[in-house]
C-alpha cells in the first residue's frame, strides 16, 4: 500500500505544479460557458417568459447548464492529469519504476488512483462554487435534496469518465499525439454527448443514434434532469397542468431520453450500462498498460 500511495503523491504532484496542465483541464469548461454566455439571450427567451419570472427563468438556464459542465469537468479533468503515463513512457521515466521492486498493478493503479483523487476534488470544488454563484445571482438556491444528489453522481460519473480516460491515454504514444486527441476529443464528445448543444427529438435520427452510444450522453440527461426538478416543482406548484410544458422544456434542453440505438431504455438501465461498459474499459487500460511496461 506505501507504494501505491508514494506513486499517488507523485501523479498528483506533477499535476498541480503545472499551472498550464490545470488550465487546459477546465478549457472545454471555460469555452462551455462562453457559448452560455454568448447565446444565453437566445436560450430564455420564448414562451417560458409567459411561465417563469426572470429570477426562475435564469434559475433554470443556470442549473441546465451546469448538467452539462459537471459531466464536462468528469472527462477533461482526467485527460488532462493522466498525460503523466504518455509522459513517462515516451521519456523513458517509467523504467525507473520497472527497476525498482514495486510490482506492475501498483504503478497502474497509482495512475488511476491519482486521477481519481484529482478529478474528485477539483469537480466537487467546481460544483460548490457552481451553487452558491447560481443562488447568489438568481436568488433562488439549490435544495439541500438536490444537492445531495448531484454531489452523489459526481462521485458516480469521475469512476465512469476516469475509466475511460485512462484507456484513451493507454493508447497514444507521443506527448505532441496526446495533446491533439485531447483537443479534439473534448470538442468531439462536447457536442455528440449534447454538452454543446441539446440533442432534442428535432435533432437528426444519426445524430441521436451516435450520441446513444457514448455514457456521456446519458450522463448529461440524468444530471440536468435532476438539476430541473426544482423548476419543475416550481410550476407544478403553480396550481395548473405544466406536464406537456415540462416534457418540452426537458427535450428543448437535452434533457430528455435518447435510449440506445433506437431502443426505448430506462435511465437506470442506461447508466448501469455505461458502469458496465467502464469497468471493461478500465480492465483493458490495466491489460494494455502492463504489457507496455513489460515491453
Amino acid at each position: 500500500m506505501f507504494e501505491i500511495n508514494s506513486i499517488i503523491k507523485r501523479n498528483i504532484k506533477i499535476f498541480l505544479r503545472d499551472p498550464l496542465a490545470i488550465f487546459f483541464s477546465f478549457l472545454s469548461t471555460i469555452i462551455l460557458l462562453m457559448i452560455y454566455i454568448v447565446f444565453l439571450g437566445d436560450v430564455t427567451g420564448g414562451s417560458l417568459d409567459e411561465f417563469l419570472t426572470q429570477s426562475e427563468l435564469s434559475f433554470l438556464v443556470y442549473t441546465q447548464m451546469m448538467g452539462g459542465v459537471i459531466v464536462l469537468n468528469t472527462m477533461t479533468i482526467p485527460l488532462g492529469n493522466l498525460g503523466n503515463i504518455v509522459t513517462d513512457f515516451e521519456y523513458n521515466i517509467i523504467d525507473s519504476f520497472v527497476v525498482t521492486p514495486v510490482k506492475r498493478y501498483k504503478i497502474i493503479l497509482g495512475y488511476y488512483f491519482a486521477s481519481l483523487i484529482i478529478t474528485l476534488i477539483l469537480s466537487f470544488i467546481v460544483w460548490i462554487i457552481a451553487a452558491l454563484v447560481i443562488g447568489f445571482v438568481t436568488g433562488i438556491f439549490i435544495k439541500a435534496a438536490i444537492f445531495i444528489k448531484i454531489s452523489l453522481l459526481i462521485a458516480l460519473f469521475v469512476f465512469i469518465s476516469t475509466s475511460f480516460m485512462i484507456l484513451l491515454a493507454t493508447l497514444v504514444k507521443s506527448v505532441n499525439a496526446f495533446g491533439a486527441v485531447s483537443g479534439i476529443f473534448g470538442s468531439f464528445i462536447g457536442f455528440v454527448s449534447g454538452i454543446y448543444m441539446p440533442i432534442s427529438s428535432s435533432s437528426p435520427a444519426f445524430l441521436r443514434g451516435i450520441a446513444s452510444i457514448f455514457p456521456f450522453t446519458h450522463m448529461t440527461s440524468l444530471s440536468k434532469n435532476i438539476l430541473m426538478e426544482q423548476t419543475f416543482e416550481t410550476l407544478r406548484n403553480k396550481g395548473e397542468d405544466y406536464e406537456v410544458l415540462i416534457a418540452n422544456i426537458k427535450d428543448n434542453f437535452g434533457a430528455g431520453n435518447v435510449g440506445l440505438l433506437g431502443f426505448d431504455l430506462s435511465v437506470e438501465v442506461l447508466i448501469g450500462l455505461s458502469i458496465t461498459a467502464s469497468v471493461i474499459a478500465l480492465l483493458l487500460a490495466t491489460k494494455i498498460l502492463n504489457r507496455r511496461i513489460k515491453a
